[in-house]
């Protein structure tokens, strides 16, 4: 049996190379041979790692989705919940546009390779588990409205997902400030309940209420 190399460094230089070929020639043209040329190694190294192309793709997906996953287990604040929103939805839209050449890659070819289908799914489901877990949090908390978290979860994914996906893969022109925000208040008007904290220690207010000291 061949010993696989204990060495991250010549793993991540794979994956370098993977995402380089993938991302100029297509994942369906790329071949192993146009990885490995990129990384300056031979075949065998390539086949200690992956056991081929299709591995290298989905390894680059987890690692997409540590970040993810990351983000959306970050607690939404009860003392600003807005801002916490807000300060998720700016880490989303900072991977989405690091990444937006892996998004754009892995989306289409997950509809052309059950495997990568599979792997798109599981993450997608572990996002909206993350998601799903703070709607029970800020239930629990009586911050929330009595929706089924899981449902709401995987709205709000998709909400998520699509904008940030049109944005920088489709390039819509959204400015990047205002679909944060405007995820943001849709995200917060459509789950918190009116006791639920808005910015500055306000009760929440209905989209386009001014704020107390603007009414005549």
């Amino acid at each position: 049996m061949r010993p696989v190399p204990n060495a991250p460094e010549t793993r991540s230089k794979l994956l370098a190379a993977a995402r380089r070929a993938f991302g100029e020639l297509g994942y369906v043209n790329a071949r192993v041979e146009d990885i490995v040329s990129r990384a300056g190694v031979g075949h065998g190294t390539f086949y200690a790692y992956f056991p081929n192309k299709r591995a290298a793709l989905a390894a680059l997906m987890r690692e997409h989705a540590v970040s993810l996953l990351k983000l959306a287990a970050e607690p939404w604040g009860s003392g600003d919940v807005r801002a916490s929103l807000v300060t998720v939805l700016d880490g989303l839209a900072d991977l989405y546009e690091r990444d937006a050449d892996m998004v754009a890659l892995w989306t289409e070819a997950a509809m052309q390779d059950p495997e990568l289908g599979s792997v798109f799914d599981e993450v997608r489901h572990q996002f909206v588990a993350r998601i799903a877990r703070n709607v029970e949090r800020a239930q629990a908390q009586g911050l929330a409205r009595p929706v089924d978290a899981t449902a709401a979860a995987t709205a709000l994914a998709a909400m998520i997902e699509q904008t940030m996906y049109l944005r920088v893969v489709r390039a819509e022109p959204l400015d990047r400030e205002v679909a944060v925000a405007t995820l943001a208040d849709l995200w917060f008007h459509a789950l918190y309940l009116p006791q639920a904290r808005w910015g500055g220690g306000e009760p929440a207010r209905p989209a386009g209420d001014p704020a107390p000291h603007a009414r005549t």
